[in-house]
């Protein structure tokens, strides 16, 4: 679940890299930024699964002690 998604908000960072490089008109950049929004993506949404996976696990766990 975390690899979904990481590369579900990829996608949703190469479209907002996309739409920054459109919109300032720099074409030497463009590469870049669609790449970094990409990454940058990718490393939240895994980071957020992550934790959130962890969150649950210790939830479970706490209420099985009770």
């Amino acid at each position: 679940m975390m690899l979904f998604s990481g590369i579900m908000t990829a996608l949703i960072g190469l479209m907002l890299g996309l739409a920054v490089s459109e919109i300032s008109q720099r074409v030497h950049r463009r590469n870049i930024v669609i790449i970094g929004g990409g990454v940058l993506g990718f490393v939240l949404g895994f980071t957020y699964q992550g934790i959130k996976q962890e969150k649950d696990e210790r939830q479970k766990e706490y209420e099985d002690t009770k």
